[in-house]
């Protein structure tokens, strides 16, 4: 029997042993349908709280609903990949686990086009497939919520009871219909950990305020940072980013370890020392952040950071 003509829930099924080949740790099915929290997404626009992230606010109608960019979307198979640690912990680290090995746009987008050519090669008809990662058209959180991923947890981030957060994300939009996957309930319960831990008070339960989140602060805030947040970030410590809300999560302490080596490598650069990051030149920057995903993090906001971390 062709592949077309086998039932939905026959071909989720070999979708999903496709996503597991090419490589991901996770697989769920969504529908393609519009934004259930269309009205929060927009409210937390209006209120300023995405910062200096522009591109949050482009798009805006296809974010709302992937058909107005696709009219032939008809579902979504979500994946996750574990970027969580395979060994024991660096024992200095200052620099968000995410970057500690090879940029993960680069990896996700293999396993991702790797995942489409399996599909398209199993269909006899032609299909329409797109490929998405850390992407603006789509609300990533979301969709992984519906397939089944996880749960948003209170620091907004996908967790899985088994396997915690240290997950990246990914998408294939298709005009295939298949069998969408039930979500998993909410289990966050009354832990109020990361919105405790958070040293700048960003976090209120189920929202984050990216204008007062370190890991904004470090890599999407180009100009000066405000004095108030001087002494919160020199608690935290992190020179790129910040993992406090997620390291203090229960459901981490069973992280699912990456099975990528190059997203946890057994060398990771996970410290850069801030007074040289201070005086980091061109030729030290490109070192430090070469094939990495912090490689966005331009030499003056490296050197603000560190000037930050290690006051005269």
């Amino acid at each position: 029997m062709a592949f077309e003509e086998l039932s939905p829930v026959q071909r989720t099924e070999t979708v999903k042993a496709f996503a597991r080949q090419a490589g991901f740790d996770l697989v769920g099915i969504a529908p393609a349908e519009p934004m259930r929290y269309a009205d929060v997404f927009e409210a937390w626009l209006a209120a300023g709280k995405h910062g200096d992230m522009a591109y949050m606010a482009q798009d805006l109608p296809h974010r709302l609903d992937i058909r107005t960019k696709f009219s032939w979307a008809r579902s979504l198979v979500c994946v996750a990949l574990s970027y969580g640690p395979r060994g024991p912990q660096p024992i200095e680290r200052n620099i968000a686990r995410y970057a500690w090995g090879r940029d993960y746009h680069a990896v996700m987008d293999v396993k991702l086009r790797r995942l489409e050519r399996l599909l398209k090669a199993q269909c006899k008809t032609k299909i329409e497939c797109r490929t998405y990662s850390d992407a603006t058209v789509l609300h990533e959180r979301e969709f992984a919520a519906r397939a089944g991923i996880g749960w948003v947890g209170k620091h907004t981030l996908i967790l899985h009871p088994r396997h915690g957060s240290y997950f990246l994300l990914g998408e294939l939009v298709t005009s295939l219909d298949l069998a969408p996957d039930a979500p998993i309930g909410d289990h966050c319960g009354t832990c109020t950990r990361c919105i405790d831990a958070c040293p700048t008070a960003a976090i209120t339960p189920y929202a984050v305020d990216a204008t007062r989140c370190i890991s904004y602060l470090t890599i999407e805030h180009k100009a000066e940072i405000a004095p108030e947040f001087h002494d919160p970030m020199r608690e935290a410590g992190y020179i790129i980013g910040c993992d406090i809300c997620q390291d203090v999560c229960p459901y981490n302490r069973r992280s699912m370890p990456a099975t990528d080596h190059d997203l946890a490598p057994d060398a990771p650069l996970a410290h850069v020392d801030p007074q040289a990051a201070t005086h980091m030149k061109d030729d030290a920057w490109d070192a430090v952040t070469r094939t990495r995903a912090h490689r966005r993090v331009k030499l003056p906001q490296w050197q603000r950071n560190g000037a930050i971390l290690n006051p005269r």
